[in-house]
C-alpha cells in the first residue's frame, strides 16, 4: 500500500530537466508525419553533422593559465570532467535512434485523431486490460506505433550520461494551445517529449509509480503525486494513474534507467509485462538502460510481437585500439595545465588503452588524475611512471573486473554490479602540495562529493544485517523506512533498529507485520542488561552501532 504524500516526499533526487518551449510548427517533409502536432512541433531532423556539432564541447582553455598557482590550476584541470566530449559513432547512432522512435511512436497517437480523445473516454485503465484485435489494434481500434530499444553496457562506461546528453537536444515540454487540423483543435496541452525515470533501489513498481509522478510534477508544476499516491491507493492503482498521466502529456519517450534494480523471477515479469502493456497498447516507446545482468529482465519484452518493430539492444562497449581511439586521446591531450606540454607518443598512448580499456570515462578521469598526482608531486611533465602510479591507486579495486571486460564474456559480464573507480579528490591531492599551501576562499570550501543513494541503501542494509535479520528481511525494512521517513535521516539507523527490536511497535507504525530474530539480534548486540530498561539509543551508541550521520557521507 502506498504511503500518505507529504511534501518533503514530493521533491525528487535526481530528474533531468530540459527546456520548455511554446510550439513552433514545422511543414514535414514526411507524409506520415504530417498534420499532426506532436511531431511538427519537433525540431528538424538532425544531419550528423548537426549531431556533432550539437554534442562536442570542449573546456576552456587558455596557455598562460599554466603560469597560475597548483592549487588553481588543479581546479582548471578539473572542468575537464564536465566540458570535454567528443562525439562517437555510437552517440551518432543513439541520437538517429531516439529521432525516429519519437516520431514514430507519435505517428499512432495524432491528437487532432478522434481515437486520442477516445483514449480518455473508454479509459486508459480499460485499455491496459483489454486484448488486440486481428489487426493488433487496442479496444479503441488503435495500433501502436511506438518502438523500444534497450542500452546495455558496464557501470560507469557512459550509457546514461550519453543518452541524457541525447535527449537534451530536443525541449523536454512543448505547450500547445492553439493547433487545428479538418476541425478538431488540440487545445491546451503540455506535451512531454522524454522522461527519464531511475528505477528505485527497492525494485518495487510502486516505487517506480512514485518516481514518476514525482519527475513529472518537477517539471510540469503539477500535484500528481499529491493526487494520486494515497493510503488507499494499491500497487495496481498507481499503475493505472501512471499510464493516464503518460497518455495525457503525450510522453514521446519514457526512458527507464539502471533497470537492473527491477527485481527478477516472478516478480521482474510482472514488472516487464507492465512495460509491455504500456508500449503495445498505449504506444509509448520506452528505452531501458541497464547493466550486463539486466538482459534477462526485458528479454520478455524483446520476445513480444511486437518484436519486429522494436529496435533491439545497443551495446555500449569500450572503444577497441584503432583510428577512432587515436583521435579521441589526441583531441583530449591538447588539455594539459602543467608547465611543460607532454606530446603523446606510441607508448603512452599504448599504456592509457592498457589502463582503461578504451573506456572513455575512465580514459577522461585518469588524465585528470595524472595531472593531478603530477602537481601533488611537485613535477610538470606528465610521465609514463605518473600515468601508472594513477591507475594503480584508482583502479585497484577493479582489476577482476577490468579482466572479466577483456575476455568479453558476457556470464562474466553480468556478475559486474559496478565499474566506477572511487576517483580521487581534488582536495586530497591539495592537501599533498609540495608547498603545503591552501587555496583561500571559495575553492577551499568546495563540498567533497557525498555518499551516493546506492551506498546508502546498502549501508543500511548490512546495519540491519548486523543485528541478526535475514538480507531479505532487512531490504523489506530499510526500503520501508525510507519510503516513509526520507525527511528523517538523521535518525533511520534508530528506526531501523527500533523496528528490530521492537516487532509490535513496527507493525503498528508501518502496518506491516516484521518477524526479526529477536534472540539473535540481542546476541549480536550484547544487550545484556535491556531489562534494566535502560534507553534503547543510549545502549546502541555505546555499543558504537548507532552512529552520527555525517560519518555515512563523509
Amino acid at each position: 500500500m502506498a504511503g500518505n504524500s507529504t511534501e518533503s516526499e514530493r521533491k525528487p533526487t535526481n530528474v533531468l530537466m530540459g527546456r520548455q518551449c511554446t510550439a513552433i510548427y514545422r511543414e514535414q517533409k514526411i507524409h506520415v508525419y504530417k498534420h499532426n502536432p506532436l511531431i511538427e512541433a519537433l525540431p528538424d531532423i538532425l544531419t550528423r553533422q548537426n549531431i556533432i556539432e550539437l554534442l562536442k564541447e570542449t573546456p576552456n582553455f587558455n596557455k598562460d593559465e599554466v603560469n597560475e598557482s597548483s592549487e588553481i590550476r588543479m581546479h582548471f584541470i578539473q572542468q575537464i570532467k564536465h566540458h570535454f566530449i567528443q562525439p562517437m559513432p555510437i552517440h551518432l547512432d543513439l541520437e538517429i535512434k531516439v529521432s525516429s522512435m519519437i516520431r514514430t511512436g507519435y505517428i499512432g497517437r495524432n491528437p487532432v485523431s478522434p481515437l486520442y480523445a477516445k483514449q480518455f473516454a473508454v479509459g486508459v485503465s480499460e485499455i491496459l486490460k483489454g486484448d488486440y484485435d486481428l489487426e493488433k489494434g487496442n479496444i479503441i481500434g488503435n495500433r501502436s506505433t511506438a518502438t523500444n530499444f534497450s542500452i546495455i553496457g558496464i557501470s560507469g562506461i557512459g550509457k546514461s550520461t550519453s543518452i541524457e546528453k541525447i535527449l537534451l537536444l530536443y525541449p523536454q515540454v512543448i505547450i500547445h494551445s492553439d493547433y487545428e487540423h479538418n476541425g478538431i483543435s488540440v487545445g491546451f496541452l503540455k506535451q512531454i517529449v522524454w522522461l527519464v525515470i531511475e528505477c528505485p533501489f527497492n525494485a518495487s513498481r510502486g516505487s517506480l509509480c512514485k518516481n514518476f509522478f514525482m519527475a513529472v510534477d518537477n517539471i510540469l508544476d503539477t500535484n500528481y503525486y499529491k493526487q494520486f499516491v494515497k493510503s488507499k491507493m494499491n500497487e495496481s492503482d498507481l499503475i493505472d494513474k501512471m499510464a493516464h498521466v503518460a497518455a495525457l502529456h503525450c510522453i514521446g519517450v519514457l526512458v527507464f534507467d539502471e533497470i537492473q534494480r527491477m527485481k527478477k523471477g516472478d516478480e521482474g515479469r510482472l514488472t516487464m509485462n507492465f512495460f509491455v502493456e504500456i508500449h503495445n497498447k498505449l504506444g509509448v516507446p520506452l528505452i531501458f538502460v541497464g547493466t550486463y545482468s539486466s538482459i534477462d529482465l526485458f528479454t520478455p519484452l524483446l520476445a513480444t510481437a511486437r518484436r519486429a518493430s522494436g529496435m533491439g539492444i545497443l551495446f555500449f562497449d569500450r572503444m577497441e585500439k584503432d583510428k577512432k581511439w587515436d583521435i579521441f586521446l589526441d583531441k583530449l591531450w591538447k588539455y594539459q595545465w602543467l608547465k611543460e606540454f607532454t606530446p603523446l607518443s606510441e607508448e603512452m598512448n599504448e599504456v592509457f588503452y592498457q589502463e582503461t580499456l578504451g573506456i572513455t570515462d575512465f580514459v577522461v578521469n585518469l588524465f585528470i588524475q595524472v595531472q593531478l598526482l603530477a602537481l601533488s608531486l611537485g613535477k610538470e611533465k606528465i610521465s609514463i611512471k605518473i600515468v601508472k602510479q594513477a591507475a594503480a591507486t584508482n583502479f585497484r579495486i577493479l582489476r577482476p573486473s577490468l579482466k572479466a571486460l577483456l575476455t568479453g564474456d558476457i556470464e562474466k559480464l553480468k556478475k559486474i554490479e559496478d565499474l566506477k573507480p572511487e576517483w580521487v579528490d581534488v582536495n586530497s591531492y591539495i592537501k599533498q602540495l609540495p608547498e603545503g599551501t591552501a587555496i583561500e576562499g571559495d575553492l577551499q570550501k568546495e563540498h567533497i562529493a557525498t555518499l551516493s543513494n546506492a551506498k546508502e541503501f546498502v549501508q543500511y542494509v548490512n546495519f540491519a544485517q548486523s543485528m541478526g535479520i535475514s538480507k531479505k528481511a532487512a531490504v523489506e525494512i530499510v526500503s520501508q523506512v525510507l519510503e516513509k521517513e526520507s525527511d528523517n535521516s538523521h535518525n533511520l539507523n534508530k528506526l531501523i533498529a527500533e523496528i528490530i527490536l521492537s516487532p509490535d511497535k513496527a507493525e503498528s507504525k508501518f502496518n506491516k507485520k516484521i518477524k526479526p530474530t529477536m534472540e539473535s539480534a540481542l546476541h549480536l548486540l550484547g544487550l545484556k542488561n535491556l531489562k534494566e530498561k535502560k534507553p534503547l539509543e543510549e545502549e546502541l551508541r555505546k555499543l558504537n552501532i548507532i552512529k552520527p550521520f555525517n560519518e555515512f557521507i563523509g
